[in-house]
Protein backbone atom coordinates (compact mmCIF):
# COMPACT_ATOMS: atom_id res chain seq x y z
CA UNK A 1 0.00 0.00 0.00
CA UNK A 2 1.11 3.11 -0.97
CA UNK A 3 1.93 6.30 1.40
CA UNK A 4 -1.04 8.35 1.59
CA UNK A 5 -0.99 12.37 1.66
CA UNK A 6 -1.46 14.22 4.77
CA UNK A 7 -5.44 14.42 3.60
CA UNK A 8 -5.10 10.89 4.74
CA UNK A 9 -5.13 12.14 7.89
CA UNK A 10 -8.32 13.24 8.65
CA UNK A 11 -9.50 10.28 10.28
CA UNK A 12 -9.51 12.34 13.28
CA UNK A 13 -6.76 10.15 15.27
CA UNK A 14 -7.80 7.12 14.37
CA UNK A 15 -6.75 4.95 11.44
CA UNK A 16 -8.62 3.48 8.59
CA UNK A 17 -7.63 -0.28 8.30
CA UNK A 18 -6.56 -0.62 4.86
CA UNK A 19 -4.09 -3.65 4.55
CA UNK A 20 -1.15 -4.93 3.64
CA UNK A 21 -0.31 -8.29 2.19
CA UNK A 22 0.75 -11.02 5.09
CA UNK A 23 1.39 -14.94 4.85
CA UNK A 24 -1.46 -16.97 4.51
CA UNK A 25 -1.86 -17.70 8.04
CA UNK A 26 -1.71 -14.80 10.60
CA UNK A 27 -1.00 -15.43 14.64
CA UNK A 28 -2.07 -12.07 16.50
CA UNK A 29 0.45 -11.56 19.25
CA UNK A 30 -1.07 -10.10 22.31
CA UNK A 31 1.41 -10.86 25.23
CA UNK A 32 3.49 -7.64 23.96
CA UNK A 33 1.07 -5.19 24.00
CA UNK A 34 0.33 -5.59 27.38
CA UNK A 35 0.69 -7.44 30.85
CA UNK A 36 -3.15 -7.35 31.25
CA UNK A 37 -4.63 -10.88 30.48
CA UNK A 38 -7.27 -11.15 27.77
CA UNK A 39 -10.22 -10.69 29.61
CA UNK A 40 -8.77 -7.20 30.83
CA UNK A 41 -7.86 -6.40 27.42
CA UNK A 42 -11.41 -7.19 26.16
CA UNK A 43 -13.31 -5.40 28.75
CA UNK A 44 -11.08 -2.15 27.78
CA UNK A 45 -12.94 -2.07 24.23
CA UNK A 46 -15.82 -1.38 26.68
CA UNK A 47 -17.24 2.53 26.97
CA UNK A 48 -18.03 3.43 30.72
CA UNK A 49 -21.83 4.59 30.81
CA UNK A 50 -21.14 7.01 33.72
CA UNK A 51 -20.41 9.98 31.40
CA UNK A 52 -19.94 13.61 33.04
CA UNK A 53 -22.75 15.47 31.55
CA UNK A 54 -25.14 12.37 32.28
CA UNK A 55 -25.85 12.07 28.93
CA UNK A 56 -24.91 8.46 27.18
CA UNK A 57 -24.08 8.70 23.68
CA UNK A 58 -27.52 8.43 21.24
CA UNK A 59 -26.76 6.62 17.77
CA UNK A 60 -28.99 8.98 15.10
CA UNK A 61 -29.74 7.53 12.21
CA UNK A 62 -29.17 9.61 9.10
CA UNK A 63 -26.28 11.92 10.56
CA UNK A 64 -24.13 13.60 8.57
CA UNK A 65 -20.74 15.19 9.20
CA UNK A 66 -18.87 17.28 7.29
CA UNK A 67 -15.15 18.71 7.48
CA UNK A 68 -12.37 20.25 6.53
CA UNK A 69 -8.80 19.35 6.83
CA UNK A 70 -6.07 22.00 6.97
CA UNK A 71 -2.29 22.03 6.66
CA UNK A 72 -1.07 25.61 8.22
CA UNK A 73 -3.95 27.64 5.97
CA UNK A 74 -4.72 25.20 2.98
CA UNK A 75 -7.32 23.21 2.76
CA UNK A 76 -5.95 19.64 1.38
CA UNK A 77 -8.98 17.51 1.55
CA UNK A 78 -12.60 16.64 2.50
CA UNK A 79 -14.09 14.24 5.23
CA UNK A 80 -17.72 12.99 5.10
CA UNK A 81 -19.21 10.53 8.01
CA UNK A 82 -22.69 9.20 8.02
CA UNK A 83 -24.96 6.41 10.13
CA UNK A 84 -26.66 4.62 7.06
CA UNK A 85 -28.54 2.27 9.16
CA UNK A 86 -29.55 0.46 12.10
CA UNK A 87 -28.32 -4.01 11.09
CA UNK A 88 -27.28 -7.36 12.98
CA UNK A 89 -24.14 -8.98 12.68
CA UNK A 90 -24.34 -12.65 13.62
CA UNK A 91 -27.80 -11.48 15.97
CA UNK A 92 -25.58 -8.57 17.00
CA UNK A 93 -27.10 -5.16 17.07
CA UNK A 94 -24.70 -2.83 14.84
CA UNK A 95 -25.04 0.54 13.45
CA UNK A 96 -23.87 0.59 9.39
CA UNK A 97 -20.88 3.69 9.47
CA UNK A 98 -19.58 4.86 6.52
CA UNK A 99 -16.98 7.23 5.15
CA UNK A 100 -15.47 9.25 2.66
CA UNK A 101 -12.65 11.20 1.89
CA UNK A 102 -11.52 13.02 -0.94
CA UNK A 103 -7.89 15.14 -1.37
CA UNK A 104 -8.83 18.91 -2.69
CA UNK A 105 -8.43 18.46 -6.65
CA UNK A 106 -6.23 21.72 -6.65
CA UNK A 107 -2.98 19.64 -5.38
CA UNK A 108 -0.91 18.17 -7.61
CA UNK A 109 0.08 14.59 -8.02
CA UNK A 110 -2.48 13.49 -5.43
CA UNK A 111 -5.14 12.12 -5.92
CA UNK A 112 -7.24 10.41 -2.78
CA UNK A 113 -10.96 9.24 -3.15
CA UNK A 114 -11.66 6.50 -0.65
CA UNK A 115 -14.68 5.13 1.28
CA UNK A 116 -14.57 3.08 4.51
CA UNK A 117 -17.52 1.01 6.07
CA UNK A 118 -18.41 -0.31 9.59
CA UNK A 119 -20.18 -2.34 11.36
CA UNK A 120 -19.86 -1.14 14.91
CA UNK A 121 -21.93 -2.25 17.71
CA UNK A 122 -24.34 -0.86 18.98
CA UNK A 123 -23.97 -0.59 22.62
CA UNK A 124 -20.23 -1.16 23.26
CA UNK A 125 -18.91 0.25 19.78
CA UNK A 126 -16.13 -2.35 18.64
CA UNK A 127 -16.09 -3.59 14.84
CA UNK A 128 -18.17 -6.24 13.61
CA UNK A 129 -17.22 -5.90 10.28
CA UNK A 130 -15.54 -3.53 8.05
CA UNK A 131 -14.52 -2.66 4.36
CA UNK A 132 -12.18 -0.46 2.48
CA UNK A 133 -12.26 0.85 -1.21
CA UNK A 134 -9.04 3.13 -1.49
CA UNK A 135 -8.06 4.64 -5.14
CA UNK A 136 -4.41 3.70 -6.16
CA UNK A 137 -2.52 4.39 -9.30
CA UNK A 138 -4.07 2.06 -11.47
CA UNK A 139 -7.02 0.32 -9.27
CA UNK A 140 -8.89 0.59 -6.29
CA UNK A 141 -7.52 -1.51 -3.73
CA UNK A 142 -10.28 -3.20 -1.97
CA UNK A 143 -10.09 -4.58 1.91
CA UNK A 144 -12.64 -6.49 4.08
CA UNK A 145 -12.32 -7.46 7.80
CA UNK A 146 -14.81 -9.98 9.11
CA UNK A 147 -14.00 -10.15 12.85
CA UNK A 148 -15.74 -13.23 14.37
CA UNK A 149 -15.53 -13.10 18.04
CA UNK A 150 -17.15 -16.56 18.87
CA UNK A 151 -14.50 -18.52 16.41
CA UNK A 152 -11.88 -16.64 17.78
CA UNK A 153 -10.58 -14.65 13.92
CA UNK A 154 -10.61 -12.44 11.73
CA UNK A 155 -11.25 -13.11 8.65
CA UNK A 156 -9.10 -10.78 5.38
CA UNK A 157 -9.79 -10.37 2.33
CA UNK A 158 -7.56 -8.16 -0.39
CA UNK A 159 -8.86 -7.44 -4.00
CA UNK A 160 -6.79 -5.16 -6.82
CA UNK A 161 -10.44 -3.87 -8.63
CA UNK A 162 -8.62 -2.62 -11.82
CA UNK A 163 -11.58 -1.07 -14.75
CA UNK A 164 -11.61 -4.67 -16.24
CA UNK A 165 -9.91 -7.24 -14.26
CA UNK A 166 -10.20 -7.86 -10.62
CA UNK A 167 -7.25 -10.01 -9.14
CA UNK A 168 -7.31 -11.30 -5.67
CA UNK A 169 -3.99 -10.82 -3.52
CA UNK A 170 -4.90 -12.23 -0.08
CA UNK A 171 -7.61 -14.44 1.43
CA UNK A 172 -6.36 -15.15 4.88
CA UNK A 173 -7.68 -15.73 8.49
CA UNK A 174 -5.84 -14.84 11.93
CA UNK A 175 -6.30 -15.42 15.75
CA UNK A 176 -7.87 -13.13 17.51
CA UNK A 177 -9.26 -13.03 21.06
CA UNK A 178 -10.06 -9.66 21.94
CA UNK A 179 -12.59 -7.31 20.66
CA UNK A 180 -10.91 -4.80 18.27
CA UNK A 181 -11.58 -0.93 16.56
CA UNK A 182 -11.27 0.02 13.02
CA UNK A 183 -10.77 2.77 11.70
CA UNK A 184 -14.03 4.16 11.65
CA UNK A 185 -15.33 2.42 15.15
CA UNK A 186 -12.67 4.06 16.97
CA UNK A 187 -14.19 7.29 16.29
CA UNK A 188 -17.66 6.30 17.72
CA UNK A 189 -16.14 4.67 20.47
CA UNK A 190 -14.60 7.74 21.43
CA UNK A 191 -17.51 9.44 20.79
CA UNK A 192 -19.41 7.81 23.64
CA UNK A 193 -16.19 8.04 25.96
CA UNK A 194 -15.41 11.79 25.40
CA UNK A 195 -17.41 12.95 28.31
CA UNK A 196 -15.86 10.01 30.60
CA UNK A 197 -12.65 10.53 32.85
CA UNK A 198 -10.84 7.39 31.48
CA UNK A 199 -7.65 6.66 30.03
CA UNK A 200 -7.52 3.52 28.10
CA UNK A 201 -5.21 1.64 25.63
CA UNK A 202 -7.63 1.12 22.92
CA UNK A 203 -6.59 -2.24 20.66
CA UNK A 204 -7.00 -1.37 17.13
CA UNK A 205 -6.59 -3.72 13.97
CA UNK A 206 -5.36 -1.93 11.28
CA UNK A 207 -2.98 -2.84 8.08
CA UNK A 208 -3.23 -6.66 9.02
CA UNK A 209 -2.28 -6.62 12.43
CA UNK A 210 -3.25 -5.82 15.64
CA UNK A 211 -2.34 -2.64 17.76
CA UNK A 212 -2.66 -0.01 20.34
CA UNK A 213 -3.78 3.48 20.29
CA UNK A 214 -3.69 4.89 24.08
CA UNK A 215 -6.50 7.31 24.80
CA UNK A 216 -6.92 9.69 27.49
CA UNK A 217 -10.66 10.44 28.14
CA UNK A 218 -9.68 13.86 30.32
CA UNK A 219 -13.60 14.78 31.13
CA UNK A 220 -12.93 18.11 31.32
CA UNK A 221 -14.19 20.58 28.47
CA UNK A 222 -12.26 23.24 27.21
CA UNK A 223 -13.95 25.85 24.74
CA UNK A 224 -13.46 25.55 20.83
CA UNK A 225 -14.49 27.46 18.08
CA UNK A 226 -17.30 25.88 16.07
CA UNK A 227 -18.39 28.22 12.81
CA UNK A 228 -18.96 31.23 14.00
CA UNK A 229 -20.17 30.42 17.91
CA UNK A 230 -17.80 28.87 20.79
CA UNK A 231 -18.37 25.89 22.56
CA UNK A 232 -17.22 23.63 25.57
CA UNK A 233 -16.02 20.72 24.00
CA UNK A 234 -15.25 17.65 25.64
CA UNK A 235 -11.42 17.10 25.85
CA UNK A 236 -9.12 13.87 24.80
CA UNK A 237 -5.50 13.51 23.69
CA UNK A 238 -3.55 10.49 23.54
CA UNK A 239 -0.70 8.51 21.66
CA UNK A 240 -0.76 6.36 18.76
CA UNK A 241 1.73 3.47 19.54
CA UNK A 242 2.58 2.64 15.96
CA UNK A 243 2.89 4.76 12.83
CA UNK A 244 -0.44 4.82 10.74
CA UNK A 245 -1.31 5.97 7.14
CA UNK A 246 0.07 9.46 5.97
CA UNK A 247 2.79 9.26 8.55
CA UNK A 248 0.12 9.33 11.29
CA UNK A 249 1.41 9.14 14.65
CA UNK A 250 2.68 9.78 18.20
CA UNK A 251 0.43 12.85 19.96
CA UNK A 252 -3.62 13.61 18.99
CA UNK A 253 -5.89 16.00 20.24
CA UNK A 254 -10.04 16.04 20.01
CA UNK A 255 -12.87 18.63 21.03
CA UNK A 256 -16.44 17.00 21.20
CA UNK A 257 -19.41 18.64 20.94
CA UNK A 258 -21.65 18.26 24.66
CA UNK A 259 -25.12 16.91 24.23
CA UNK A 260 -25.95 13.23 23.55
CA UNK A 261 -24.36 12.65 20.05
CA UNK A 262 -20.97 14.20 20.91
CA UNK A 263 -20.35 15.22 17.58
CA UNK A 264 -16.26 15.77 17.09
CA UNK A 265 -15.81 19.12 15.84
CA UNK A 266 -12.05 19.98 16.11
CA UNK A 267 -9.11 17.69 16.05
CA UNK A 268 -5.24 17.71 15.80
CA UNK A 269 -2.82 15.26 15.26
CA UNK A 270 1.04 14.63 13.80
CA UNK A 271 1.56 13.43 10.09
CA UNK A 272 4.74 13.05 8.12
CA UNK A 273 4.96 16.83 7.06
CA UNK A 274 3.52 18.15 10.29
CA UNK A 275 0.78 19.17 12.20
CA UNK A 276 -2.59 18.90 10.74
CA UNK A 277 -5.95 19.89 11.52
CA UNK A 278 -9.36 19.23 11.27
CA UNK A 279 -12.68 20.80 11.56
CA UNK A 280 -16.49 20.63 11.65
CA UNK A 281 -17.82 22.47 7.89
CA UNK A 282 -21.47 21.30 7.86
CA UNK A 283 -23.95 18.57 9.48
CA UNK A 284 -27.37 17.06 9.04
CA UNK A 285 -29.39 15.21 11.56
CA UNK A 286 -27.11 16.98 14.44
CA UNK A 287 -30.02 18.47 16.43
CA UNK A 288 -27.69 20.60 18.91
CA UNK A 289 -25.87 21.68 16.64
CA UNK A 290 -28.45 23.04 14.01
CA UNK A 291 -30.06 24.49 17.53
CA UNK A 292 -27.02 26.61 18.42
CA UNK A 293 -24.35 26.90 15.38
CA UNK A 294 -24.70 28.84 12.31
CA UNK A 295 -24.34 26.03 9.32
CA UNK A 296 -23.17 27.13 5.53
CA UNK A 297 -25.54 28.21 3.67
Amino acid sequence: MQNRFVGLALILFLLAGAAVAQPDRLQLRTDSLTTRDSDDLAASATPLRATMDGMPFQWQVGEELFYKVKYTFFTVGDLYFQVKKADTVRGNPVFHCHMHMKSNSRIPFVNIDDTYDSMIDADEFYSHEFWAYEQQKDHVLYTHYDFDYDAGEVRIIEKKLFESDTVQTLDSTAVLDVRVQDGLSLLFFARANSATSNRQDVNVFAFNKLSQTFINFSGKQEEVSVKDSKVDGWFLDGKMKFVGIAGIKEDFKGWFAPGPQKVPVEAHMKAFLGSVKLFIDDWNNWEEGSERFTRKD
